[in-house]
């Protein structure tokens, strides 16, 4: 019973975001000229556009890199290009299941079963890397929004303060909660939220590492904004400051990403164009690079599809109706009638497995010292074996 009501809240919420999908389109249509959208587009260079996708292409490796780090500084095994791999395969996810974190979700569901890491855990990377690249991008906003002496503008300082709230005090408050419930909450789920707060802050154990992970967030922000510039110039938004396209793409991406529509469409696109009118940009010109922006994204997000094609882990849909049942462990094990039947390279997983979620539940840093010990002699004796079976 209660099922079937909240498959209908479901789908009545999913109705209503369809409705606003349709009206903010709308919207967006009616904003412009589309004579002069026209003329716009006649003297584009497409090409153009194909180049600012394959650089935005290349900055999600960057991006990939900085979730990998953070993975990395929590023990979690995995290789680079695996990294690489799930970030795209969560890309092309997010165009099609609801929210913006769906295709995040799919990331750590393939992270933690190709790394056999703890699924809340993956979730806690997946969500500190997330915010980390939020900040970024806020701190990058801020700053040119104050290069433009435009701060006191109400569509300016609003998101930003949002955008903060929502990064560094809601993240926060979200940790302590949840390691407060986990301590008094002694069960599977208790353990489960324990583990994606940690999973969230562990990798700011090493200082350095948060430094390094947060510049990387920078750079990429920074670039992703030099991109979009070029776009600008495409679109013929010419004249205008790096520090113009910071604070619009900054501001932009805090209003498309409120629940309002799917995927922001048309929010971004208005948000776009009202940004752009306090710097006199013609409508147009802005909406043309607001749709280049979302193209360019589209686009770079299908190429997913052969991540997911060639190398992602097909069965890990079947993980998803038994998230709620299942015990701590996350990932699938077939337990044989006869313990002595297990195979060498599959004790070897076990123990590893078992020993990393030792590493995080233990706050003793003598013990953590000998666990990721032990942890690293029985890595290097599976690549042996791995290397042997090859």
């Amino acid at each position: 019973m209660q099922d079937a009501k909240a498959g209908k809240l479901r789908l009545w919420l999913n109705g209503l975001r369809f409705c606003l999908t349709v009206l903010f389109v709308a919207l967006a249509i009616k904003a412009v000229r589309w004579e002069q959208m026209a003329e716009v587009f006649q003297r584009t260079s497409f090409f153009g556009v194909i180049g600012a996708a394959l650089v935005y292409a290349c900055l999600q490796c960057l991006s990939a890199t900085r979730w990998w780090l953070i993975t990395k500084a929590s023990d979690m095994s995995m290789r680079w290009k695996d990294a690489v791999a799930a970030f795209y395969t969560g890309m092309f996810f997010n165009l099609f299941l609801p929210g913006l974190v769906g295709g995040d979700a799919v990331r750590a569901l393939l992270a933690s079963r190709k790394t056999k890491h703890s699924l809340a855990s993956s979730f806690g990377f997946v969500y500190a890397d997330r915010t980390i690249g939020f900040t970024a991008m806020l701190v990058v906003g801020t700053w040119g929004a104050i290069s433009l002496h435009l701060t006191k503008n109400q569509i300016i300082w609003q998101p930003l303060a949002l955008g903060a709230i929502f990064a560094v005090g809601i993240t926060a408050f979200m940790v302590a909660t949840a390691i407060a419930i986990s301590r008094k909450w002694q069960s599977i789920w208790g353990e489960r939220i324990k583990r994606f707060a940690n999973g969230v802050v562990s990798f700011l154990q090493n200082p350095q590492m948060g430094f390094i992970v947060f510049a990387i967030a920078l750079l990429y922000h920074l670039s992703l904004t030099a991109t979009l510039m070029f776009l600008g110039q495409v679109a013929g938004i010419y004249h205008k400051p790096f520090t113009a396209y910071a604070m619009v793409v900054a501001i932009a991406t805090v209003i498309g990403s409120l629940p309002i529509t799917l995927h922001g469409l048309g929010v971004r696109e208005l948000a776009s164009v009202k940004l752009w009118s306090l710097l006199n940009v013609p409508a147009e010109k802005a909406m043309v690079w607001a749709l280049f922006w979302r193209v360019m994204t589209w686009f770079v997000s299908l190429l997913g599809s052969f991540a997911y094609l060639l190398w992602a882990d097909k069965t890990i849909w079947s993980d998803i109706p038994n998230l709620a049942s299942t015990s701590a462990k996350t990932y699938p094990q077939k337990q044989p009638s006869d313990l002595f039947t297990i195979q060498k390279p599959q004790r070897i997983d076990i123990a590893i497995a078992t020993l990393e979620q030792l590493l995080e539940e233990t706050d003793n840093e003598t013990i953590r010292e000998a666990v990721k010990r032990r942890l690293e002699q029985l890595r290097e004796e599976r690549k042996h074996l791995q290397g042997l079976s090859n």
